[in-house]
């Protein structure tokens, strides 16, 4: 049994699995609710950036910390595999170039089972220790057949038993992989064929109990329709001959007759679910009790689970997912009071003994959650140990589809949330644009109010000095903006050939983010800086240090159904620079104008301090997070001279920044842990500006800039207005 499990509760294990998703095609994604994102651009296997989203979610682990999660991209075509575990992100290696698919996880989140095309185009099914190892093949059942394919479907708590199909054309059969058995197939003595019913053609197992004493699928042929069989696995290596024998569970017609497939079975292997025909040969869903006698009349361990629409003859149904005491089961049903071929017409149900099927519509309304207008829960594929937290598939106005994640904390009104998670991930990695405006603000008075040295400002080069600055800057594409006031003062030493000068600053951000949330930063900064030029040489060094501290504010915004739910947290941040230039002053003279080219290289370092959010449905704690960044600048300014007074620089300059992602890295409370972003990136910009220089008398001078910089991760305009005084 993959159990179908959420939260932080103990468990052997607890991997959702989506059975029913063979028909996906293709790739899966491992995700600790994203463990991450790619660098620079997001590392999460969902790549929000570029439309790839969150189709379903078959599994999740015991604790919590890591879910399977199937990613699509922009053109709902599958994407690719990942293991998120807190240390990061695995992609999944597989056997060639082909798609992969991951089936099912182990509750501890280690052992992870699916197939992988290998080179050859065909699929091999793979037992892959995720945190410690590439995935094992698995061989074939019939290995002096090299044509056909293989799908491991289910794994053990402790991931020494796999299931799974094995298909060729023509045949589908079942088969049991035992770790270090040595009693199974010739050349290949880890592997056994499971038997299907008498006369059958195909059949295959789905999914594995616990402790990998039974396993559960379904069986059909020529004599027989499709059943559901569960198979008892104890005596399988000692060679019983029992073990290989199926059990039929029947229908709601009989033991042994009707149709029947099994979906999922609980941790000790008595409570299968599933979906059998009723005697008109329409599909419901069931739960086969071992030994119960309460069931249907033709079958006494069978129950019918019934409908949403008790009153419509030919609704279908069909359970997925059970608990792993089996006391919660969640599935679809027809809903609409008359058969239908629209969307609204398949809901997702949780059905106990206690309340009978209930829609997760109603079953979250109850708790305080009303879907949105185009929002309808169409299949419930995975259920916490308590029933409490239930993940599936839903339909929705745009993107089209998605998975959802829905969970109740308490007993009373007001107390539930559904989450959209591809939605939900965008705004957990937007918590990343805290980074984001602190290094804006870290490099906003290197190169603003002190984009050129203290020796080059204004009109008034020699002498003490008092400056007063304000900058501002709007940075386009994350809609950042940016404003800071500084003063401050210089000596000159050495006879003037050196001169130092020490300014404090306040600067402020401000984004508006998705669905109403904001981003504020607010801070404090001290900036040093020293320049000197020898004697007779046109080499003007200065060196320029920051440091700064900021609070921040981060109000994140989220769908919980038709309502925007919103979570705040608030932290602090610490960000240094330290940069070394050379200009060479007068290199070339054009009229009254001089060419002065320059060079520099900068260091920066920030760190942001962990986090935990207040308020809605879903809040989450993030981590600690420290960033490193080095820059270099070329850069040449011509310094036309209008009158004694009055001055025009026009500057041009490239830049190129790299340096560590930042990265959106915790876990939602009481749920997954996620890690999105990270690793390094790098940008090349270009910027230009004027600024305009013009001593009002002979001690006070003005100047005023203006930059604009292509994309890169300078503010896309800004501004500089400045007031010096010497003494």
């Amino acid at each position: 049994m993959a159990t179908r499990s959420f939260g932080t509760a103990p468990r052997r294990r607890g991997a959702w699995r989506l059975a029913g998703m063979a028909m996906l095609l293709g790739t899966t994604a491992i995700v600790t609710v994203p463990r991450a994102e790619a660098a620079g651009e997001i590392i999460d296997p969902s790549r929000q950036d570029l439309g790839y989203h969150y189709y379903d979610i078959p599994a999740l682990s015991a604790d919590g910390s890591i879910f399977v999660g199937n990613v699509y991209d922009a053109f709902n075509r599958i994407y690719t595999g990942y293991y998120q575990e807190p240390g990061g992100v695995t992609s999944l290696p597989g056997f060639g170039v082909g798609t992969s698919l991951i089936y099912g996880m182990s509750g501890d989140g280690r052992w992870v089972v699916g197939y992988s095309q290998n080179l050859a185009g065909y699929n091999r099914a793979f037992l892959w220790d995720a945190p410690n190892g590439v995935p094992i093949d698995l061989g074939l059942l019939y290995p002096a057949i090299p044509n056909a394919h293989m799908a491991a479907r289910d794994v053990s708590g402790d991931g020494t038993r796999v299931v799974g199909s094995y298909i060729r054309p023509g045949m589908t059969r079942a088969w049991a992989w035992i770790k270090d058995a040595t009693t199974g197939e010739v050349d290949n003595e880890e592997m056994y064929r499971l038997d299907g019913l008498d006369d059958a053609n195909n059949w295959a197992a789905w999914t594995i109990s616990d402790d990998g004493h039974y396993a559960a699928g379904y069986s059909d042929g020529n004599a027989t329709a499709s059943r559901a069989v569960r198979w008892d696995l104890s005596g399988l290596e000692a060679g019983s001959p029992g073990a290989r024998t199926p059990l039929d569970l029947g229908s709601f017609t009989g033991v042994e007759d009707g149709w029947s497939t099994a979906r999922d079975i609980s941790a000790d292997g008595r409570i299968v679910v599933g979906a059998a025909a009723d005697p008109d040969g329409i599909s419901r869903a069931f739960r086969w009790v071992e030994g119960a006698a309460g069931g249907v009349g033709a079958n006494v361990q069978m129950y019918d689970l019934g409908t949403l629409v008790p009153s419509r003859s030919d609704a279908e149904s069909e359970a997925k997912a059970v608990s792993r005491d089996g006391a919660y089961i969640v599935g679809w049903s027809n809903a609409a009071a008359e058969a239908s071929e629209e969307e609204d017409d398949r809901l997702a149900f949780r059905w106990t003994e206690e309340t009978g099927m209930e829609s997760m519509h109603d079953w979250l309304e109850r708790h305080g959650v009303t879907l949105a207008d185009g929002q309808v829960l169409t299949e419930a594929t995975a259920v916490s140990d308590n029933g409490r937290v239930i993940a599936g598939l839903m339909s929705t106005a745009e993107p089209g589809s998605g998975a959802f994640i829905a969970r109740v904390t308490g007993d009373g009104g007001g107390d539930g949330g559904l989450m959209d998670v591809a939605e939900y991930q965008r705004s957990l990695f937007s918590t990343t644009q805290i980074a984001s405006a602190g290094e804006f603000l870290t490099w906003l008075p290197m190169n603003g109010a002190h984009h050129r040295p203290l020796m080059q400002q204004g009109r008034l080069e020699d002498g003490h000095c008092m400056w007063a600055t304000g900058d501002f800057g709007l940075h386009g594409e994350s809609g950042t903006g940016l404003g800071l006031a500084e003063a401050g003062g210089c000596i000159d030493l050495l006879g003037g050939s050196v001169k130092a000068g020490l300014g404090v600053g306040t600067s402020h951000s401000w984004q508006t983010l998705a669905l109403g949330g904001s981003s504020r930063l607010n801070g404090q900064y001290v900036i040093g800086e020293v320049d000197w030029q020898p004697d007779g040489t046109p080499l003007l060094l200065s060196l320029t240090g920051m440091l700064g501290g900021w609070q921040a504010e981060m109000h994140r915004g989220y769908s919980n159904g038709a309502a925007t739910a919103y979570s705040d947290g608030k932290t602090s941040l610490g960000s240094g620079v330290i940069r070394l230039r050379a200009d060479w002053l007068g290199a070339a003279e054009i009229g009254n104008t001089t060419i002065n080219p320059w060079a520099s290289v900068a260091f920066g370092r920030q760190h942001i301090a962990a986090f935990t959010e207040t308020g809605g449905p879903f809040p989450a704690h993030f981590d600690a997070q420290t960033l490193g960044m080095a820059e270099m600048r070329l850069g040449v300014a011509a310094v036309t001279e209008f009158s004694a007074q009055t001055t025009l620089t026009t500057s041009f300059e490239v830049v190129h920044r790299s340096g560590d992602a930042p990265a959106a890295k915790g876990n939602v409370i009481g749920l997954f842990d996620f890690s999105l972003g990270g690793g390094t990136r790098s940008a090349t910009w270009l910027r230009a500006g004027l600024e305009l220089d013009h001593q009002i008398a002979d001690n006070f001078a003005l100047s005023g800039s203006v930059h604009a910089a292509t994309n890169g991760r300078d503010p896309s305009i800004s501004g500089s207005v400045g007031l010096k005084f010497t003494f």
